[in-house]
């Protein structure tokens, strides 16, 4: 009786190999290894994509530039000649600032406080009309003190000045988020 009962729990509890349970266990691990490695994967593809998304976002103006309206102002700290500041504004890809309304002088006379700056206007001698850097006539809306060719601001009023005069000066460039658009 006591054989009969050892076979019928054998046939109930098989035995296992042990090479069988390590296959086991190297199938589990393999498994295991592969859900790690494509998380991994998954959530660099995931940080790539937010790193182009940011590169390839545009900032309305550069830094330490102003927006206002479509344009984008730049404020000098330094003090130079005429000439000087309009290179400089071109190194910049911008021009000596222009403004096209009130509201836009407007706020150029509150962003620059009580200091002179030179802004785009200019002509070719007393006879000539004074104009912007892109040869457009200036339409005289802010009459204009002096007689000399270079413009400036100076304490919301638009005077003149040699070109040699040193005063700081607002580059202007249209903001990149409305060209790219």
């Amino acid at each position: 009786m006591g054989t009969k009962l050892e076979r019928k729990c054998v046939r109930i509890i098989p035995s296992v190999c042990p090479t069988r349970l390590h296959c086991c266990y190297a199938v589990i691990i393999v498994l295991t290894g592969a859900v790690i490695a494509l998380s991994v994967a998954l959530s660099l593809s995931v940080r790539r994509r937010e790193e182009d998304s940011i590169k390839n976002t545009h900032a309305p103006c550069p830094r330490g530039w102003i927006e206002f309206g479509s344009r984008c102002f730049y404020f000098s700290e330094d003090t130079s000649n005429w000439t000087f500041s309009q290179n400089f504004c071109m190194a910049l890809e911008a021009q000596l600032a222009r403004f096209d309304n009130m509201e836009e002088l407007n706020f150029i006379n509150r962003y620059k406080g009580t200091f002179h700056y030179w802004i785009g206007l200019h002509r070719e001698s007393p006879e000539h009309p004074l104009r912007w850097m892109d040869n457009t006539e200036y339409n005289s809306s802010v009459p204009i003190r002096g007689e000399e060719d270079y413009a400036y601001l100076n304490n919301n009023w638009i005077s003149s000045a040699r070109v040699y005069t040193d005063k700081r000066w607002i580059c202007s460039k249209p903001n990149s988020y409305i060209l790219q658009c």
